[in-house]
C-alpha cells in the first residue's frame, strides 16, 4: 500500500475522531477530544496493520475482531451507575462508533466513515436539542423517597405532588432502618418534575430522593 494513502487515512481519522471528540468535550463528557481522537486513529492504525498482515498471509479479521473487543472495555469504563440512574451510555456508544469510523477509514471506505461521522454530529448537535420538547410531554417517572416514619409526611408528599396536577399511578410505602421508603409512580412533564422535586427537597422530613 502506498505510504501516502496510509498517511491520508490516518489524517482523516484524526479529523473525524477530533470532530466527534470536540462535541463530547464541549458537553464536558468523560471521553472528550483527546480520547476519541486516539481511539479513531488507533482503530485506523490497527486496521492498516491488518491489511499489511493479510499481504503476508495472516487473517486480517483477527485484528479487527480484537479492536471491537478492546473498544468494548473502553466503553464500559465510561458507564456509571448512581442508584437507579445510569449515565455514560451515550459516551460509550460514541466510543464504539468512533472505532467503527476509524476501521472504515483504515479499509478505505471513506463514504461510510464520513456518513457515520455526520450522523453522529447531527444526532448530538441537532436532534438532542429537539428532545427538549419532550419536557412538555407527560411521561412516567418513579420517585424513591426516604423520609421520617410518619403517615402525615407521606400524605404531605402526595399533596405536594397533586398540587401541581400530577396523577399518582402507584404508591408503595416500606419501613426500613427506622425510616419510610416511599416509592411513587406518577406522570410528570419535565418542568413539573423539577418544581416538585425542589419542593420535596425543601421538606426537612425528607432525607433522600432519587428517581
Amino acid at each position: 500500500m502506498d505510504e501516502m494513502i496510509v498517511v491520508q487515512r490516518l489524517l482523516l481519522s484524526l479529523l473525524l475522531g477530533g470532530l466527534i471528540g470536540l462535541e463530547r468535550q464541549y458537553h464536558d463528557k468523560p471521553a472528550g477530544f483527546a480520547t476519541l481522537t486516539l481511539i479513531c486513529v488507533g482503530s485506523t492504525a490497527f486496521t492498516l496493520v491488518s491489511l499489511y498482515s493479510a499481504a503476508l498471509g495472516a487473517d486480517p479479521a483477527r485484528i479487527s475482531a480484537q479492536i471491537i473487543a478492546g473498544v468494548g472495555f473502553l466503553g464500559a469504563g465510561s458507564i456509571l451507575r448512581d442508584g437507579n440512574k445510569i449515565s455514560g451510555l451515550t459516551t460509550a456508544a460514541c466510543v464504539w462508533l468512533v472505532a467503527a469510523v476509524g476501521m472504515a477509514l483504515g479499509y478505505g471506505y471513506y463514504g461510510i466513515a464520513f456518513a457515520a461521522s455526520a450522523i453522529v454530529l447531527i444526532v448530538q448537535l441537532i436532534l438532542r436539542k429537539s428532545m427538549k420538547l419532550l419536557d412538555k410531554v407527560r411521561r412516567y417517572e418513579t420517585l424513591h423517597i426516604i423520609c421520617e416514619p410518619s403517615w402525615k409526611i407521606v400524605q404531605k408528599i402526595s399533596a405536594a405532588m397533586e398540587k401541581y396536577g400530577v396523577e399518582i399511578i402507584k404508591r408503595k410505602v416500606l419501613k426500613e432502618n427506622g425510616y419510610f421508603t416511599v416509592n411513587i409512580v406518577a406522570t410528570f412533564t419535565g418542568h413539573e418534575f423539577e418544581r416538585i422535586t425542589k419542593e420535596l427537597f425543601e421538606m426537612p422530613e425528607i432525607k433522600d430522593l432519587t428517581r
